[in-house]
């Protein structure tokens, strides 16, 4: 190789990929670097880091790229987007194979090819933060309860037929016209005034407050009974007295009274501290449990990552030639496309339809799957699509106890 090719030599020094992309366009600022106080501490034409003799924009020792950097700050802003969206940038020459070509990234990084790829973990980080702003910030937009135009159509159809159905009746319990026309006026004055009662904050209000002081009494009445035998027996009273047949408690006026065995048989600090969680989710609206969901859904994800390695581990622990580090990169890519695919379909929900949209990531996410099996452990066609259907259900199983580890903790937490 020439010493002149500078991406050949720095390629083959080991050089980052960042730093190759960098080289390319050093030469292109040369002229526009200014001149600073912090000049480097090397002759000129020798690497600033490690003082080698530079033949390009790289060095072929260290690979750092032969550029000061002195230049207005906008320029360090454009080429953090250029090279995040850049059509030279090596984030458009992963997505779309990565999404549409299952296998192919996994089977050429795996392969050598990796300088004009993304790195694995760089990219299922991208990723992952890009799937979860997305998420969480259209859940956290208060986008109200106001009905849709269908809707308001429907109703308006049914108060009319209705008016229709009582007019018929009237009539036919022979009323005359002018007493169908008050009896229909008074009714619609009245569905106006209930209407108007029940939209009035002062009153949703109440019906909150209402409806939280039932709930929390029901927790209480369920956990620490002992604590709050007054409201125990109101719930005796009417008529829920055994909600959870199996444990008992006894209360401090030595009536007993039927809870969970599981929860009979827990101390009381962990019930009453199990209580004050529920019901401190409660008056807040489970608003701070969402933020703390918001915390720990990411954490779980990320921990999931190297499970799916330990399952394809598991698999193929018979093949030779395939190590941790390979179902690792296969999980990294498998769970990066999982992300950026959920992301497509839910903008595509938007115009077929939130049914269509989930039945397409059901079929693509698993078709993917399967053309890993075949393109990157060779397998045949009913040993990849047996192995899909293995590794879905471990890896629901798996899921499902990762979410309820979640909302547990985002419970304590809260």
């Amino acid at each position: 190789m020439s010493g002149a090719d500078t991406v050949t030599d720095a390629i083959i020094a080991g050089s980052g990929a960042g730093e190759i992309e960098d080289a390319i366009h050093a030469s292109k600022r040369t002229k526009r670097n200014r001149d600073s106080a912090f000049q480097s501490p090397t002759a000129e034409g020798t690497c600033s880091n490690c003082g080698t003799q530079l033949s390009g924009p790289v060095c072929h020792s260290c690979g750092q790229t032969a550029d000061s950097f002195h230049r207005p700050v906008w320029e360090l802003l454009t080429e953090i987007f250029d090279g995040l969206f850049g059509f030279e940038g090596r984030m458009w020459r992963t997505i779309p194979p990565l999404l549409y070509r299952p296998g192919h990234i996994t089977r050429q990084y795996l392969s050598g090819v990796r300088a004009r790829y993304v790195m694995p973990f760089r990219l299922y980080l991208t990723a992952s933060v890009l799937f979860f702003l997305v998420v969480f910030g259209a859940t956290n937009m208060d986008f109200g309860d106001a009905p849709t135009a269908a809707e308001i159509e429907a109703q308006q159809a049914a108060v009319e037929q209705g008016l229709v159905t009582a007019r018929e009746q009237m009539e036919a319990a022979g009323m005359s016209g002018e007493e169908i026309d008050q009896a229909l006026s008074a009714a619609e004055a009245g569905r106006e005034a209930l209407a108007e009662v029940a939209s009035d904050p002062v009153v949703q209000a109440a019906q909150e407050e209402n409806w939280k002081e039932s709930a929390i009494n029901g927790v209480r009445v369920a956990l620490v009974p002992e604590l709050y035998p007054e409201l125990v027996a109101e719930t005796s009273d009417e008529g829920d007295a055994e909600a959870v047949p199996g444990g008992v408690i006894e209360l401090e006026e030595g009536v007993s009274v039927s809870v969970g065995e599981d929860i009979s048989d827990m101390p009381l600090e962990i019930r009453r501290f199990l209580a004050d969680q529920a019901e401190s989710v409660i008056n807040d609206d489970g608003q701070l449990m969402r933020r703390e969901l918001e915390k720990w859904i990411p954490r779980v994800m990320f921990i999931m990552v190297p499970v799916y390695g330990f399952l394809l581990a598991f698999m193929h622990f018979y093949k030779r030639g395939y190590f941790f580090y390979d179902h690792m990169v296969v999980s990294l890519h498998f769970h990066a496309f999982l992300y950026l695919f959920m992301l497509v379909t839910m903008g595509i929900s938007a115009i077929i339809g939130a049914g269509w949209a989930i039945f397409i990531l059901l079929i693509w996410s698993n078709f993917y799957l399967y053309r890993i099996h075949r393109r990157v452990y060779d397998h045949g066609r009913f040993s990849s699509a047996l192995r899909v259907i293995v590794l879905n259900f471990a890896y629901s199983i798996l899921l499902a106890i990762g979410t309820i580890i979640a909302l547990f903790l985002a419970f304590l937490s809260g």
